[in-house]
């Protein structure tokens, strides 16, 4: 079903066909091909901003990984043999990596995101892509990242926290409200819609049974539609905007974009070639309908020709102003002022943290400030002030505990080098036991506060630890990783 049909009623609209008619019109001569792949390798992204590849490769294969570089992506990596997740990793801890298959690593490379700019990612959660795009901002700019699912938020955060994101504002409703109260004011937009999963066969039986309780199969369609058509609405005029799913059916692909350059200012631009991808031309012809030539400059991703999922990739640019009558955002949207570091409360708690943790307040002139009852949070300069209604503006610096500001264990790696007080060193014995049990003896002339920091020499100050009394300290987190 075309969108253009899709106000037709629906005891007026043809019978749904069959999962299996439906996979045959898609995939046709090769439905075979796309049942029976073989299973998708896996893969890690290196935070460039934290380790090079070199030391990420170095760490992987001490720890037994069978580890292999990804021709024309110098941040990917190719696990052939683990003997455990990566994530497992106390360097995954640390931020030097993070676990992303690789078509999902290629939209934001796409994107072609800068330091300074102002970006959206419409529908943000989990977070790969999201620090993906805040590693290419280099923490510079102002990243805005959206979910619907409230539950997947908190991944979200803890992505962008793992990855040191202090740039990021992240917000909690439906793509399509963002252009009640954001103007067409981004360099870049990220629309990687909710869809079928159609691009490896791990989801089929998900797949089946939801089209067989679907009474509209078009309504996913529609959907990545309206957050396609959010997305052009927030870009500026001269700005990109890139589409992808991780599905290979046209409908959700092609059809898409289709609809939208039918009928606005975009036009579709080129994707370079990348040597480790095997790409496809985007479709002209599906079935009885006819896309425009220029769909052939966007890009699929096959699994039976590519050791990775199945994924479409659309790149568009701006040419124009949308109609008036889309712009519906209120200009008079309230907005929350940051503060900066010389406001008399940031001084205080910035005063609080030299007494604790020796880093002294200069170290932060670079960031703008939040303040809530518990906690102060840091984002990049460029966020004067924020449009209300977000979850959580850029990066915790500190919790209040009692008289005491604890440091976030984000902050902690971020200015590793410049903690000097109420510090404990660790060495790799001693960090085996902490991540064994959650607990290691240290001695009590190291601990100054509540909250000794721990540091473990190859990756230097890691987290806040708990005092526990006896020159015993405690870091249950610890127990999710490995030396």
């Amino acid at each position: 079903m075309t969108l253009s049909e899709l106000n037709i009623p629906a005891c007026e609209r043809p019978a749904k066909p069959s999962f299996e008619e439906h996979l045959n019109a898609i995939f046709g001569t090769e439905l075979d091909d796309f049942l029976h792949h073989a299973p998708v390798g896996d893969f890690v992204r290196v935070n460039t901003l934290r380790a090079s590849r070199e030391d990420v490769v170095r760490v992987l294969e001490k720890k037994g990984f069978d580890v292999e570089p990804v021709a024309g992506l110098d941040d990917a990596l190719r696990l052939r043999s683990m003997p455990y997740e990566p994530t497992r990793c106390l360097h995954h801890f640390a931020g030097w990596f993070v676990k992303q298959s690789l078509s999902s690593q290629l939209p934001v490379r796409f994107l072609d995101a800068r330091p300074g700019d102002t970006i959206m990612d419409l529908c943000a959660a989990p977070g790969s892509k999201t620090t993906q795009i805040a590693t290419a901002m280099r923490n510079e700019g102002c990243l805005y990242a959206n979910d619907l699912a409230g539950k997947r938020m908190t991944p979200l955060a803890a992505r962008l926290d793992a990855m040191l994101v202090s740039h990021a504002v992240l917000y909690n409703m439906a793509a399509e409200r963002l252009t009640h109260f954001l103007p067409a004011m981004f360099d870049r937009v990220l629309a990687d819609v909710p869809c079928s999963g159609l691009g490896h066969n791990d989801t089929l039986d998900e797949n089946r049974s939801r089209w067989a309780a679907c009474k509209n199969p078009s309504a996913q369609n529609q959907l990545q539609y309206r957050i396609f058509l959010t997305g052009c609405r927030l870009l500026r005029v001269g700005g990109r905007i890139v589409y992808s799913t991780c599905s290979l059916d046209p409908n959700e692909n092609e059809a898409v974009v289709q609809s939208l350059i039918s009928r606005y200012p975009f036009r579709i631009l080129d994707i370079p070639d990348i040597a480790g991808i095997r790409f496809r031309p985007g479709l002209t012809q599906y079935g009885d309908r006819a896309f425009d030539e220029s769909l052939a400059k966007t890009r699929r991703v096959t699994p039976w020709e590519n050791d990775t999922q199945g994924f479409y990739v659309a790149v568009l640019e701006k040419t124009d102003e949308m109609p008036d009558r889309l712009a519906q955002q209120d200009p008079n949207a309230p907005r929350v002022d940051t503060r900066t570091a010389q406001d008399p409360e940031i001084a205080a708690i910035l005063d609080n943290i030299e007494r604790y943790y020796g880093i002294t307040p200069d170290r932060f002139a670079q960031f703008r400030f939040l303040l809530t009852p518990r906690a102060v949070y840091c984002l990049d300069g460029h966020w004067t002030s924020i449009v209300d209604g977000f979850q959580r503006a850029g990066i915790c610096l500190a919790k209040r505990r009692g008289g005491i500001w604890r440091l976030s264990h984000s902050m902690i790696q971020r200015f590793s080098s410049d903690i000097t007080r109420n510090m404990i060193t660790l060495d790799e014995d001693r960090m085996r036991t902490i991540c064994e049990t959650g607990e290691v003896d240290v001695s009590p002339n190291d601990i100054v506060s509540p909250y000794p920091v721990l540091r473990y020499e190859p990756l230097g100050c890691l987290a806040s630890t708990y005092d526990m009394g006896g020159g015993r300290i405690q870091w249950k987190r610890a127990c999710a990783y490995i030396v």
